[in-house]
């Protein structure tokens, strides 16, 4: 009979947890409450597995103030939108007591417009605070975290060249599905370009720091008895397979045609840029390049690319035909339910009632083109200001460990250039709501978290000084 050791459990579930990482995108990004469920049920088993063998987690008081407030939150809010209120509550929405006119019989009214909403809808922050537990727990312990980051690189990369090859091949086409929309836009195996575009752009910039970091360990490498004189040589052959994953992901960015998911996404290539390089330039130098590159490189997907990022920005605009007055159409909708919102989930209802007249007709508006305030609107301020305040606090632990030249740093700043992505474009689109983007930039912040908390080396050397001296006294 063979008996497993700890270490081997252990890194049964973590390949069942990158398992999830990896397919996330494939089953039309796992958009729909099957897929969801299935991953909620599967990263838990691992979390639970991960969480009762080694790696010790880096600072489990960190973790459990994170788990707490976000299951506290989005519970305490769960609880009050689906409980039986009366028409005369305050808090239930005034569409019960319409309805309840209109009908001639008494119905149970709530603060959610939609019974039951609520409960599907929670299923979707349900996997990201899984997965969020999954990569802190793996961020711990270096060989999982380093697999973690080549796990997501790899898919990614893989899933960039099925979405060049299945664009070139058959651009009607979502896998087996015909596109309803985006028809001659490269989604890969998402229904939205935009999401693709930010999920092809995220790993973009994790391949690039990947062919930095082969770059650095070649030059820490092999000390030598002999003192070399300095070279500018680069070995090619440790940049070939990092350096082609990433142009072809910077394809696929392209060939979506997202004007904000390609701008968002060159953005977050610069603070990678700038957080690998921060040491070897003055700071002049460095607020020239982020402004020079940032102009060059907009200019140059306008007017070299064939992707039809040009003829959109020329017919369409920057505004993306009035997604101003949406954003005014939501904010009546927050200030007329501020606390509770209409029901987690019901915007694609709720928004009817306020939708404006100067919206134009292009395009569907079933979500509210920014995340904030779309968890605003369906469950109250308090609920947003919660998320926000997370990601805030999240980038600022991350932009601290980037800048702190003691801590190993390529995690961090991928998690940091990638959250930049998302969360510049959640501002403005619904990627953060797909989970098969959301999953990815949450496993790596998790991990990237832990990796924040764990002490520095001089730190953990002086723990064991502190830990051989005691020893060694005399009773």
């Amino acid at each position: 009979m063979v008996v497993l050791k700890p270490r081997q459990i252990s890194d049964a579930f973590a390949a069942l947890l990158f398992a999830v990482v990896a397919i996330l995108p494939f089953p039309f990004a796992s958009v729909s409450s099957v897929a969801i469920s299935l991953w909620c049920g599967l990263v838990g088993i691992a979390v639970v597995g991960l969480a009762l063998r080694p790696p010790a987690i880096a600072s489990p008081l960190f973790l459990a103030a994170i788990i707490a407030v976000g299951v506290a939150s989005y519970a305490t809010i769960l609880h009050l939108q689906v409980v039986v209120r009366a028409p005369s509550d305050s808090l239930a929405h005034p569409i019960w007591a319409l309805a309840s006119q209109i009908l001639g019989m008494p119905l149970e009214a709530s603060a959610s417009i939609a019974k039951g909403q609520p409960y599907l809808a929670i299923g979707a922050p349900l996997l990201n605070l899984l997965l969020f537990t999954g990569g802190y727990i793996c961020g711990g312990d270096e060989t999982l975290s380093r697999r973690l980051f080549r796990t997501i690189a790899w898919s990614g990369g893989l899933y960039a060249v099925y979405a060049i090859c299945s664009y070139a091949l058959e651009p009607n086409l979502v896998l087996w599905h015909e596109k309803i929309a985006y028809v001659g836009n490269l989604t890969g195996t998402f229904t939205n370009r935009n999401a693709a575009a930010v999920y092809f752009g995220s790993i973009a910039i994790v391949w690039l720091l990947l062919a930095f970091r082969r770059l650095n360990l070649r030059r820490k490498r092999r000390p030598g008895k002999r003192r070399r004189p300095p070279t500018t040589r680069v070995n090619w052959r440790v940049l070939a397979v990092p350096g082609s994953f990433f142009c072809v992901c910077l394809l696929a960015l392209v060939l979506t045609g997202s004007r904000a998911g390609v701008a968002c996404s060159f953005v977050g290539l610069l603070v990678a840029f700038g957080l690998n390089f921060r040491s070897e330039m003055s700071p002049r130098l460095r607020k020239w390049l982020a402004f020079g590159a940032a102009v060059v490189v907009i200019l140059a997907i306008y007017q070299i690319f064939d992707s039809g990022l040009g003829e959109r920005l020329e017919t369409e605009g920057t505004t993306g035909g009035g997604r101003a007055s949406v954003v005014a159409s939501v904010l009546r909708m927050i200030s007329d339910f501020p606390w509770l919102g209409s029901g987690l989930g019901s915007f694609r209802w709720s928004f009817a009632a306020y939708r404006s007249s100067q919206i134009s007709g292009w395009g569907v508006w079933d979500r509210a083109h920014n995340v904030a305030l779309e968890i605003a609107a369906e469950g109250g301020l308090v609920l947003a200001g919660i998320v926000v305040l997370a990601w805030i606090g999240a980038m600022a632990v991350l932009l601290r460990a980037c800048l702190d030249p003691r801590r190993s740093r390529t995690l961090p700043r991928a998690a940091l250039a990638v959250s930049t992505v998302a969360v510049l474009h959640s501002l403005i689109d619904f990627s953060l709501q797909i989970p098969a983007y959301a999953g990815t930039v949450i496993v790596l912040l998790g991990a990237a978290l832990a990796q924040t908390q764990k002490p520095t080396v001089e730190q953990a050397e002086a723990v064991n000084f502190e830990v051989n001296q005691s020893s060694e006294s005399p009773d």
